[in-house]
């Protein structure tokens, strides 16, 4: 045997790191080979150096590297659209957004339809929904139509309703609600399907302004060190543009499509090809999304007994059983998947019952059937996820938006079963971690935050600090700490591992794609991202100031910190 052995060549060797694999023994490496995109060794410097020569060469620093977080419940137009719309995040009363529409109509003088995003009753001294009226007094030229941070309802303007055609007398539509005062008048609040009374008549968005906002949006994603994410209701413009960038190599990023339910022909033709994967895995095809009903915050969610803050109501149920497990039934027969939004109790035993009569109709396919927010469970109905290989796709910055408030929706013993996420991967389920973003902020390391410890960027809830004000509920500043100490019910926080593990590893197996992403390991895509702390150790207090040093998909850098 020779003494002298040749290395094996590569195009890239990160090496000197602490390398955490999320692989199933939760290794943690010093360096690794990447060739054609691909991670091809891992292992300590010495192995990996002295078996393999490189052009690039990167001295890690020991710092921390985790494989390409990804996002898997997100909207990535709707993110890239907040450059073109009335951005209405934090807004902190109608008042202040009167404000901020007077300052948009003045940056923005041409157009038509003025639209907004990110309103939310709930954060106002008055939690009340507002009125057209309020709306009016700034403009009633223009048609405005301002969405609610959750999607599931819009404030028009008296304008908006009349090229809508909307009047006290429209009927509400099949799973949407036009809301109306005391006296039978339309207030301007629509919810859920009357939704689409309105949006039908909005322009929509032009090639360039589309192609704008991926560009835009991808940027933000790899800033945070996203390289990949589960689009919950694609479009076919959307598909094509992403078609067109991915051709002309302006699409660094990996992407998971669900066609939207509103686009029957673009499913048809999915079904009828079978899960598509496009360019080098940058677009998959892979199944359909659809509403089982409404959300929390707006009290649509579908719920099996009425709201504890508006007695007789039990939300909004939008699709019927029957249509879940014919279209379930169709998916796993092409192989494809079907996602429903489900937030409350009823909503989500709904999907659960039409999957279990779906699945008895084809053989286990490797791309599970899931159920997007499933926010609320029965006790029930929480063992069925894993008995049925259904998945819980959850937004851990869902539950830490909500808790202020979740009580006054749902009263003080159903809470308590409210994003059970210890519950159910205790019961052997897995969680895929996403945002729903731009309903959240695109940023995974404030998920897994709020997975591990459910609390608020200011540590809330904990033993030390609160005001009676902060929570909506009925308990006493007294009553907090047995109930909230170190989280909002903190029984039901993930660990740390699996927080993590549900942007990365969990999140690839939710889309049937364990095998190709998620982790660092050979064979795998080489998305990772290069942190300035390790997430597996750092303080709590600390953890929220970790920051993305770089992010690399496919083996190429796509974003750089100025560090």
């Amino acid at each position: 045997m020779s003494a002298c052995t040749s290395k094996q060549t590569c195009d890239l060797i990160c090496f000197n790191g602490r390398i955490h694999t999320i692989d199933d023994n939760d290794r943690v490496a010093e360096a690794f080979a990447v060739r054609e995109g691909r991670f091809v060794a891992i292992g300590d410097n010495t192995t990996i150096l002295s078996g393999w020569s490189a052009a690039e060469m990167v001295d890690l620093g020991k710092r921390n590297v985790f494989p390409g977080f990804i996002d898997a419940h997100a909207h990535l137009f709707g993110l890239g659209e907040e450059e073109i719309t009335l951005q209405l995040i934090g807004s902190s009363s109608i008042d202040d957004v009167r404000e901020r529409l007077r300052n948009h109509l003045t940056a923005q003088q041409g157009g038509t339809w003025i639209r907004g995003r990110g309103w939310d009753q709930n954060d106002w001294d008055e939690k009340l929904f507002p009125r057209k009226e309020d709306l009016d007094a700034i403009i009633l030229s223009r048609p405005v139509v301002l969405s609610r941070i959750d999607g599931h309802a819009v404030w028009v303007n008296s304008r908006a309703l009349e090229l809508s055609g909307i009047t006290d007398e429209t009927p509400d539509p099949e799973g949407g609600r036009i809301l109306r005062d005391e006296n039978g008048e339309a207030t301007g609040i629509l919810l859920d399907n009357a939704i689409e009374l309105v949006r039908r008549h909005i322009p929509p968005a032009t090639v360039p302004e589309i192609l704008a906002a991926y560009h835009s949006a991808i940027a933000r994603c790899l800033a945070l060190g996203i390289t990949g994410m589960h689009d919950m209701g694609m479009h076919a413009r959307g598909i094509e543009a992403i078609r067109t960038m991915i051709a002309q190599d302006e699409f660094p990023f990996h992407l998971v499509a669900y066609i939207d339910d509103e686009n029957p022909e673009t499913w048809e033709s999915l079904l009828h090809h079978g899960r598509q994967v496009i360019g080098n895995s940058q677009l998959i095809l892979a199944g359909l999304k659809l509403y089982a009903d409404g959300a929390l915050g707006s009290r649509g969610a579908w719920l099996l007994g009425e709201y504890a803050d508006d007695p007789g109501n039990h939300g909004i149920a939008i699709v019927d059983e029957e249509v879940i497990t014919h279209e379930a039934a169709r998916a796993v027969g092409a192989g494809l998947q079907v996602c429903v939004h489900a937030i409350g109790d009823a909503a989500v035993r709904r999907a659960l019952n039409a999957y279990e009569t779906a699945l008895t109709m084809h053989p286990p396919s490797p791309y599970p059937l899931r159920i997007e927010h499933a926010q609320v469970i029965s006790i029930e109905d929480i063992p069925r996820f894993a008995s049925l290989g259904v998945v819980p796709s959850m937004q851990p910055t869902h539950c830490t938006s909500d808790m202020t408030w979740a009580e006054a929706r749902l009263g003080a013993r159903r809470v308590q079963i409210a994003y059970p996420w210890n519950t159910l991967i205790s019961g052997g389920a897995y969680i895929p971690g996403g945002s729903d973003f731009p309903v959240e902020r695109p940023d995974p390391l404030a998920g897994i935050y709020a997975a591990a410890f459910r609390m608020d960027a200011e540590g809330r809830p904990s033993s030390q600090a609160h005001i009676d004000s902060f929570f909506q509920t009925d308990q006493t500043v007294a009553d907090l700490p047995a109930r909230w100490e170190n989280g909002w019910f903190a029984d039901q926080c993930m660990s740390r591992a699996d927080a993590i593990r549900a942007f990365t590893l969990w999140a690839a197996r939710a889309a049937g794609m364990e095998n190709e992403r998620g982790s660092i390991e050979a064979g795998k895509w080489a998305d990772f991202v290069i942190l300035s702390r390790d997430l597996t150790t750092v303080a709590r207090e600390d953890f929220l100031a970790s920051r993305v040093l770089a992010t690399y998909v496919a083996g190429n850098a796509v974003y750089r910190h100025d560090e």
